[in-house]
């Protein structure tokens, strides 16, 4: 009995001791701020964080743009039947009990 327990000891000992040293890591990491003391106007920010900034390039009618590609929602539809027509809440398919 003492030798599982001691086993088990080790084991969580063991997963303590990892879990420590990977938060020691993460709060030892470096953190940059843009900010530094004064007030920011948003030109100023957006120069400061320019570098870590990279702009979505995406390919429309095979021309280059810096603006992001937005897709259309699909509409709506119901669940039960699939029409375009009304949802599943109103469905006229739906078994009224």
């Amino acid at each position: 009995m003492a030798m599982n327990s001691a086993i088990l000891l080790a084991e969580e000992n063991r997963q303590l001791r990892a879990i420590n040293a990977k938060q020691v890591k993460k709060r030892a990491k470096r953190r940059t701020y843009i900010a530094t003391g004064r007030t920011l106007t948003i030109q100023e920010g957006l120069e400061l964080s320019q570098p870590t900034v990279e702009p979505v390039i995406g390919v429309v009618g095979g021309v280059a743009t810096d603006e992001p590609i937005v897709r259309p929602r699909a509409p709506r539809t119901c669940s039960i039947c699939r029409s375009l027509s009304h949802t599943a809440r109103t469905c006229p398919a739906k078994q009224v009990s």
